[in-house]
């Protein structure tokens, strides 16, 4: 087992995660010199064995880094983490392009499956690093990798550092929020009210106030944010674009998508088309339905605003379903949640998860817990669930630690942005929406857990990043089910069970709207994504992009003269850049998995053969391959059809 932490943890410096980083990029160093010095005959002790030891060594510190980054509360090492992880990618980089070390691989004999995966993975890596190039082309390749990684630092701490707010003019405009919502902003020192753009504000107010003006301004605070970023994302489409170039690419995208299970844009524009032709006649009709219900409010309106959208929907849902999503609110105490994800997961793959407090904790919300599968140790998880200064605001999953058989147990972390209970005045209450979430974000957790016993990091994450928000996706299922929700979902007043009619309402009204959701977020940003890549415009202003593609997908007028999309988490990195398309992508996928239970998602045999066949074997095969392990077909687009035109209901 993992050793059991001290009651009193002792959070990480600057001078001690420099200093122990420092002596890992140093063995890392020290590996790579003598791969370079190999001499015939090359096998897998002499070369494959090293090679995942310093993998090790650089992921180790890439993942320390990553998560003091988005969450530590001290700037100096946030600051320090931001360094050595520069200097860290830096050198990989000039791993990847040793030439000698990729004619080392591909001499490299053997006959475990593994071995070649590695080597095959391992080889295109380093030929999408520029290994093939001369001399001054790899140092150029560098350069501007290098210079990619500052610009993605400056995007994320440019949205990390700025929350916005706006000042209500009166206790007026909380009409309509949920009581324990009003509860928790009460007037300040000052007499006046604030609402952040911080998940736990912005989301209710933008759903329930019915005040149109400070729904807007929110609104407006939200979009406006990170305006530094417009030049950074100009600079940063501009540089991808010139590496994918000098690479052999046409374009980034063609760079960003050639790994991925879609392989092409081109083949991108074909799926996006076919959703596209599905979302849309469902879409249109459902914003018929919006704007009529706004005409009760306003006989003359022609259009309704983003602004708007969350606030109508929950209106028509609230008399076309009798559901009014603050119906829920009283039965979704966040450490209840927090309590019922853990017994669920527990439950379907066999898991404990014992309290710990972690010898690093960097924040005192922070909790941890060790984890067993089938018994054995897998490793721990922290979860840092709560907003604060200097803390990123998104919702994702990363390790701190990368699990190695043998050598080093794993450590994944949760960063989210939901209620805290110590501070709110009352219990914590969640929207069912960000529940959704909760789950989704610990299903990359469980994915993280469960392929814990490769022994390669290179095997270790899935190498299709269009199929990694497929397992996140699956567990979202889970919270809409009435036997999983009877589990937890108590009233915070009563302790009565969430009744089945309230249950049955919401499944009716979750789904409406779907339509809307996947032509004008899902389809609209994955194409927006992929305009900013397609070398057609490299450097352009991004808000003009913006303007365009979204006046094409959607319906909902935009506010002008914002920020937007300088605020946008995921065009920061490579994962998302050209390839927003993943969520939409993995949705189809998930879909199709679930098939697999028959309606009866507690049956544990199917979820423990998902747990061993798709989550288990992280990149060992390909992705398509784990599907058809797992369902004993391909798979295919039928479920999500059936979802999306509502012919499953």
């Amino acid at each position: 087992m993992l050793k059991t932490a001290a009651a009193s943890p002792t959070p990480v410096t600057a001078e001690i995660l420099e200093a122990r980083d420092r002596e890992r990029l140093e063995r890392a160093k020290a590996i790579f010199a003598r791969l370079e010095a190999l001499r015939e005959p090359f096998t897998a002790e002499t070369v494959l064995a090293p090679l995942n030891d310093m993998n090790v060594e650089l992921t180790n510190i890439n993942a320390e880094a990553g998560i003091y980054t988005a969450m530590h509360p001290d700037t100096a090492v946030r600051d320090a983490a931001e360094r050595i992880s520069r200097e860290t990618i830096d050198f990989g980089q000039s791993a990847l392009q040793s030439r000698a070390l990729y004619d080392a691989l591909g001499q490299v004999r053997t006959d475990d499956p593994l071995d070649r995966r590695f080597i095959e993975l391992e080889r295109r890596d380093m030929k999408r690093a520029g290994v093939e190039l001369s001399d001054a082309d790899r140092a150029k390749a560098r350069e501007l990798r290098a210079k990619l990684t500052k610009l993605g630092q400056d995007h994320a701490r440019n949205i990390r550092d700025d929350t916005r707010h706006i000042t209500l003019e009166s206790t007026v405009e909380l009409e309509g929020l949920p009581a324990d919502y009003v509860k928790a902003h009460r007037p300040g020192a000052d007499g006046k009210i604030v609402i952040t753009t911080n998940p736990p504000d912005m989301q209710p107010f933008m759903t329930y106030a019915k005040s149109e003006r400070a729904r807007k301004a929110l609104w407006r605070e939200g979009q406006d944010r990170a305006k530094g970023n417009v030049q950074v994302l100009q600079e940063l489409t501009k540089t991808r674009h010139e590496l994918a170039r000098l690479l052999g690419y046409p374009t980034w995208a063609h760079y960003n998508l050639e790994e991925r299970m879609v392989g092409t844009p081109e083949q991108l524009d074909r799926f996006l088309n076919e959703i596209e032709a599905i979302a849309r006649p469902a879409a249109m009709a459902e914003f018929a339905l919006l704007l009529e219900e706004k005409r009760l409010d306003d006989p003359s309106a022609t259009t309704i605003g983003e602004w708007e959208q969350a606030y109508y929907t929950n209106r028509v849902k609230t008399k076309r379903f009798r559901f009014d999503a603050q119906e829920v609110r009283p039965y979704l105490e966040y450490r209840k949640v927090r309590q019922a994800i853990l017994d669920l997961n527990a439950e379907l793959f066999n898991m404990t998860f014992t309290p710990v407090v972690h010898e690093e904790r960097w924040h005192p919300s922070v909790e941890s817990f060790d984890v067993t599968i089938d018994g054995k140790p897998a490793g721990r998880i922290s979860l840092d669930m709560h907003p604060r200064e200097g803390k990123n605001k998104w919702f994702f999953n990363a390790p701190l630690r990368v699990a190695v058989p043998g050598r080093q147990e794993g450590h994944g972390v949760l960063n989210c942005n939901f209620p805290d209970p110590a501070t709110v005045q009352g219990p914590a209450l969640m929207e069912h929406a960000q529940v959704v979430t909760y789950f989704h974000e610990f299903g990359h957790l469980v994915h993280g857990l469960a392929r814990a016993n490769i022994k390669y990091t290179r095997l270790s994450r899935v190498s299709e990043g269009d199929f990694m928000e497929a397992p996140s996706q699956f567990l979202e299922e889970w919270i809409s089910d009435h036997k999983v929700l009877t589990r937890f979902a108590k009233h915070i007043e009563t302790g009565k069970p969430i009744p089945e009619d309230l249950v049955k309402r919401l499944r009716d009204a979750r789904d409406f709207g779907r339509g809307l959701r996947i032509l004008t977020a899902s389809v609209a940003l994955s194409r927006l994504s992929l305009a900013m890549h397609d070398g057609t415009r490299p450097g352009a202003d991004p808000r003009e992009l913006a303007k365009e593609i979204m006046a094409k997908y959607s319906p909902f007028e935009r506010l002008e003269g914002t920020a937007y999309p300088a605020s946008w988490e995921h065009m920061n990195g490579d994962n998302y850049s050209a390839a927003y398309y993943t969520y939409l992508w993995s949705n189809t996928i998930a879909k199709d998995l679930h098939t697999a239970f028959g309606g009866d998602l507690m049956d544990t045999s199917v979820s423990l053969r998902y747990r061993d066949r798709i989550l288990a074997p992280g990149g060992t095969k390909p992705a398509a391959a784990l599907v058809e392990d797992f369902l004993g077909r391909p798979g295919d687009l039928r479920a999500f059809t059936r979802w999306l035109t509502g012919s499953d209901a």
